[in-house]
């Protein structure tokens, strides 16, 4: 069992470090989503052009061999890039809102570079991480990776806004309701007072 003072590195160091880095057993599994979900998108995009390009041969030269060879190529070089600048673009977005969550994420999933983890928050920016492949990627991973945390962060947010409209709902209808009552009494109080008048006149 780790040390509480123990780093991320030094979590990789030790007689489980190998586990963790290529099995993505523990806290190191961003790069597995990464690969995995690339997959998913290159594979669906292959899937759609490689069967409109069969059917299109098939339908013009009666064989569609290496025309679906060609597009299902296509499809998964054209899905995979697809899905890496989508994720780019979502990645930078968190690190703009929560650094400190995907600080956290780069130096686990990456403890043989010590780096991370000696780097301030200050230092996590999405000028830095746009600027080449390599901070990208391990930006990506560490996204992936920090996707159950986010969304319970929109989870809390999303409660504490409903919580905030059903209070500022109640406190609306309770405003409406003393001013309901207010009515009622005027007009209670003007049929009251009216036949009085009538009859000192």
């Amino acid at each position: 069992m780790p040390k509480p003072h123990e780093s991320e590195y030094d979590l990789a160091s030790n007689s489980y470090g190998l586990l963790r880095i290529v099995g993505g057993w523990g806290n190191v599994r961003g790069p597995g989503l990464v690969m995995f979900q690339s997959m998913v998108a290159g594979t669906t995009c292959a899937a759609v052009f490689g069967l409109t390009a069969s059917v299109a041969s098939s339908m013009l030269f009666g064989t569609a061999t290496l025309p679906f060879i060609i597009g299902s190529s296509i499809g998964f070089a054209l899905g995979s890039l697809r899905w890496y600048i989508a994720s780019t673009k979502e990645a930078l977005l968190q690190l703009s809102r929560y650094p400190s969550l995907l600080r956290l994420h780069i130096a686990a999933n990456f403890p043989w570079i010590p780096e991370y983890s000696r780097r301030h928050v200050s230092w996590f920016t999405v000028e830095r991480f746009s600027s080449d492949w390599v901070h990208k990627s391990i930006l990506i991973a560490s996204w992936l990776s920090a996707q159950p945390a986010l969304e319970e962060i929109h989870s809390q947010v999303e409660a504490s806004i409903v919580q905030q409209c059903t209070d500022s709902g109640l406190e609306e209808g309770n405003v409406e309701a003393v001013a309901d009552e207010k009515l009622v009494r005027q007009g209670t109080n003007r049929s009251t007072h009216g036949p009085g008048k009538a009859r000192d006149s």
